[in-house]
């Protein structure tokens, strides 16, 4: 890899602190359904010191925000961006070993909540930007910080207007957790709340109305019909392991006693696409069988009083050619032997690629199977790596 960003100490400090960085974000609460601002203001504090100045894009109730910030920048270009969200998952109902939100070092890693996903990376590019050498950058690098990622790519979805007006910009590198192999493309998915409506009568009357149970199962029954449609018919992308698109039916609950004709029926289900396989479309022939009540074949399946359909969420498919200027740069600055990869996670990269035009790979430390997980974890030799990887961009 060739010498790149100069930073003002030693790779030991840098990576020390690294580890200091780290040990702040994943103390905060930053989960989904909390305030993303005190990480926030503690990501300005840190590179102000450094002499970069922020932005921050507020949410309608000013309670989360997603952050921007630009070193060495001239002329307002952007040059190479560095984008992470800062939201996790819950730790609700997992079994941790200690508190997820203080930091533990153990046997060569990194625990707590979000060390993978993505707060490691997070803290590898705080470092590096708050010990960088602005005058000797040629090409920028910003910071982009999200909120929301985890429920929808929120705070993403915010920004697109923004980034549209971006002049001078090589490239964005999303951090989500990829081994540090380089990818190219990604799954698309959406969330969706179907609620069946009946009425609710003592189980003696059960014949003379509807039962939402009931309708949920045979609607069940409709979205594992579409699935092996899916997997018989395609569309194939033979780049995944798991090359069709699949509904899958998450969450289901209803009813109070076995007496009782149930009020209602709520089921939540996941379409995840690959590309090429209009994600929309597949809901919305999902969703007009649910109002019919029909099979994939067109028969009678089941009468249900009312439905009320919600998508909860959308993260586009992703895909750019492996041979992009960009993933090219990418490759070479970090030394890739291996093919870029298709993996069936999804990432802001679809929404800044797809929708905001800004080319995009995504590589960071870590490994997804380490992600959402109890005692989420992440090797000392990945971020370790993440730092030297980092550095090693010609921006200089």
């Amino acid at each position: 890899m060739s010498s790149g960003i100069f930073v003002r100490c030693s790779d030991d400090d840098l990576y020390s602190h690294m580890l200091a960085i780290l040990e702040r974000l994943v103390g905060f609460d930053t989960t989904s359904s909390n305030s993303n601002i005190e990480l926030v203001h503690y990501v300005q504090e840190l590179i102000s010191e450094n002499g970069i100045s922020s932005q921050l894009y507020w949410n309608e109730e000013h309670t989360k925000a997603s952050l921007v910030a630009t070193a060495g920048a001239r002329s307002n270009e952007r040059g190479v961006i560095w984008s992470a969200h800062t939201d996790v998952v819950p730790v609700e109902g997992q079994s941790w070993s200690a508190d997820p939100f203080e930091l533990r070092i153990e046997q060569g890693v990194a625990i707590g909540r979000g060390t993978a996903d993505m707060k490691g990376f997070i803290a590898c590019c705080l470092a590096i930007l708050s010990r960088v050498d602005q005058s000797g950058l040629t090409t920028p690098i910003t910071l982009m910080l999200t909120y929301d990622e985890e429920v929808g790519c929120v705070g993403a979805r915010q920004l697109v207007d923004e980034m549209r007006t971006w002049a001078g910009v090589k490239g964005c590198i999303v951090g989500e957790p990829t081994g540090l192999e380089v990818v190219v493309g990604h799954k698309g998915k959406q969330i969706h709340k179907v609620r069946f409506i009946g009425e609710s009568r003592h189980a003696a009357l059960a014949p003379q109305v509807t039962n939402p149970i009931v309708s949920s199962v045979s609607f069940v029954g409709t979205v594992q019909a579409l699935n092996e449609r899916f997997r018989s018919e395609g569309p194939h992308d033979d780049r995944f392991d798991i090359g069709h698109s699949w509904i899958n039916v998450g969450r289901i609950f209803g009813g109070l006693k076995a007496n009782i004709v149930p009020e209602d029926c709520v089921l939540e289900l996941e379409i995840r696409n690959v590309p090429g396989h209009d994600c929309d479309r597949i809901a919305a022939e999902l969703m007009d069988h649910v109002g019919a009540g029909l099979c994939t074949d067109g028969s009678a399946n089941y009468e249900v009083a009312e439905v009320s359909t919600e998508q909860l969420s959308d993260t586009p498919s992703f895909t750019i050619d492996p041979a992009h200027e960009f993933v090219t740069f990418v490759r070479r600055s970090f030394g890739a032997e291996q093919d870029p990869l298709w993996v069936p996670f999804g990432t802001e990269a679809g929404i800044i690629w797809g929708c905001a035009g800004i080319p995009a790979v995504v590589c960071g430390p870590g490994f997804i199977t380490e992600a959402h997980t109890a005692n989420e974890f992440i090797s000392l030799d990945q971020l370790s790596k993440c730092l030297r990887y980092l550095q090693s961009l010609p921006l200089v």
